[in-house]
């Protein structure tokens, strides 16, 4: 396959989770502004922008910090590469430059979402609520499953997966960061905040029930960074995408991607072998900072391999 190709499949799939993942930010980020109280309204606020490292730009836009004005910034900014407007759009594009290699079924949805999106830009005032939300998650569904549905195992639904898991882990370590980082900002003894606060992380991956089935007790810091972290079957853990990217590196080329190979396994292998306990005890913090830089690497040396026109 054209590496051409190959860049274009897994930007596609990658800008495709980038606005899902927005969309769950944003809907989670809508109910814990219901949430706070006093001082922790606008760290509450803000708290979209620190985990998609938006705030200075954001700041530099003049809007307030706001829940209305952040939503409306990350949802439909032009100026914003990873707002949800710009995320579908260059999704689209992508698509647009390789129907050629997707099935029909695969275009002509992608291509309604986009005109589905203009329509709720100039008829509905850009909505930036959990109605729209909602709506960004239902058509990367849909559009994933259509993928499933109809193409190909070969090497385009290769690349469209690994561009969906590298983006989703990347996502969730960034949401469980951020999370950690901010611990002990509601006031000592407010349970019900803090119960929210871990319920709405586990919401924002789609793991509250999962999170349920597995521990049946209340919401317990560790046990959420437990799931999120190591679970072997939850699709948006890190091992599970972990899993999931080193199984489809064995599928693809390997004589130029030794380097990536090599860093996707040693990340994986972290993941299997680690404890929650040791995760803890070694710095929890820095272990989800050295995972994000990696994953960076690891997008950088994926490129360097299939990716880059050569």
């Amino acid at each position: 396959m054209l590496s051409r190709v190959a860049s274009h499949l897994y930007w596609m799939a990658r800008y495709l989770e980038r606005a899902e993942n927005m969309a769950r930010i944003l809907d989670v980020g809508q109910l814990l502004s219901l949430v706070s109280r006093g001082a922790g309204s606008e760290a509450s606020a803000i708290e979209p922008l620190v985990i998609t490292n938006s705030l200075d730009a954001f700041d530099a836009s003049g809007r307030a910090r706001t829940p209305e004005d952040v939503a409306g910034y990350l949802a439909w900014d032009g100026l914003h590469d990873s707002s949800i407007f710009n995320c579908l759009r260059n999704s689209r594009e992508n698509a647009r430059a390789v129907r050629a290699d997707i099935t029909t079924e695969m275009w002509e949805d992608i291509n309604d979402t986009w005109l589905h999106l203009l329509q709720k830009r100039h008829q509905d005032h850009e909505p930036a609520d959990n109605a729209f939300f909602e709506w960004v998650k239902e058509r990367s569904h849909l559009f994933r499953g259509i993928t499933f549905a109809t193409i190909r195992r070969d090497q385009p639904y290769h690349f469209i997966r690994l561009g969906t898991f590298i983006e989703r882990a990347d996502n969730t370590a960034r949401i469980l960061s951020v999370k950690q980082s901010t611990r002990g900002t509601s006031q000592a003894g407010d349970e019900v905040t803090d119960y929210y606060r871990l319920s709405a992380v586990l919401r924002s991956v789609s793991a509250f029930e999962a999170y349920r089935d597995t521990y049946r007790d209340g919401v317990d810091e560790r046990h959420v960074a437990e799931l999120l972290i190591l679970d072997p079957t939850l699709p948006r853990s890190l091992r599970f995408c972990f899993d999931e990217i080193v199984r489809i590196l064995t599928l693809l080329p390997g004589a130029t991607a030794k380097p990536a190979r090599r860093l996707a396994v040693t990340l994986l292998a972290n993941l299997e072998f680690a404890s929650i306990e040791e995760i803890y005890s070694e710095d929890y913090h820095g272990f989800l900072e050295r995972f994000l830089l990696e994953t960076a690497q690891l997008g950088d040396a994926l490129h360097h391999a299939y990716l880059e026109l050569k």
